[in-house]
C-alpha cells in the first residue's frame, strides 16, 4: 500500500511539473483616449501607450481595471479572412452573462463611439469603437493565426 501511495506521488509530481501552454487570455476593456479622460469616473484605470504598427506613434489610452468581456464569456467563434494585415476578425459568440452586460453598455449611446481595448495575453490588439450595440456576438478584430489556434484549443478543452 505504501509502495502504490509514494507511485501515485511521483506520478502526480511529473504530471504536475509537465510544462502545458498557457490557456489563451482574451479581455476587451472599456478604454478612454488619455487626454479626454478626465474625472473621478477614470480613477484607478491603467494608462497603456498603443501603436498600431511599427511606422506609426504611439497613442497613450486609459483602460478600466475590469475587462467587460474574457475568453471564459465566449462560447463558440468563426474566423474571417485574412485581412490586409496579416490578422483576422473573429465573430465570438457570447453567454447570456456576457450579453446582459453588453446590453447594458450599449444602452449608453456615447459609449458606441468610445474605443475598447482588446488584449490577448500581454499583447493588445486595437482600440476600436463598437459602433453598433452587441446582441449575442461580438466581431473582435485583430487576431493572429496561432492566437485562434489556441482560442479553439482552450474552448475545446474547456
Amino acid at each position: 500500500m505504501k509502495r502504490l501511495c509514494l507511485l501515485s506521488a511521483v506520478v502526480l509530481a511529473m504530471a504536475c511539473s509537465e510544462k502545458e501552454k498557457p490557456a489563451i487570455s482574451v479581455q476587451l476593456f472599456e478604454a478612454q483616449l488619455a487626454d479626454d479622460a478626465r474625472g473621478p469616473y477614470y480613477a484607478g484605470w491603467d494608462t497603456v501607450s498603443f501603436s498600431p504598427s511599427a511606422q506609426d506613434a504611439p497613442i497613450v489610452y486609459v483602460v478600466a481595471p475590469e475587462p467587460l468581456l474574457t475568453e471564459w464569456n465566449i462560447t463558440a467563434f468563426k474566423a474571417g479572412l485574412e485581412q490586409l494585415d496579416k490578422t483576422q476578425v473573429v465573430t465570438a459568440r457570447i453567454n447570456a452573462y456576457a450579453e446582459r452586460k453588453m446590453r447594458d453598455f450599449c444602452a449608453q449611446p456615447a459609449n458606441l463611439k468610445r474605443p475598447l481595448g482588446l488584449k490577448i495575453g500581454e499583447r493588445w490588439l486595437n482600440f476600436l469603437p463598437l459602433l453598433n450595440p452587441v446582441t449575442d456576438r461580438i466581431a473582435l478584430r485583430g487576431f493572429q493565426a496561432a492566437e485562434i489556434d489556441r482560442l479553439q484549443r482552450y474552448l475545446d478543452n474547456r
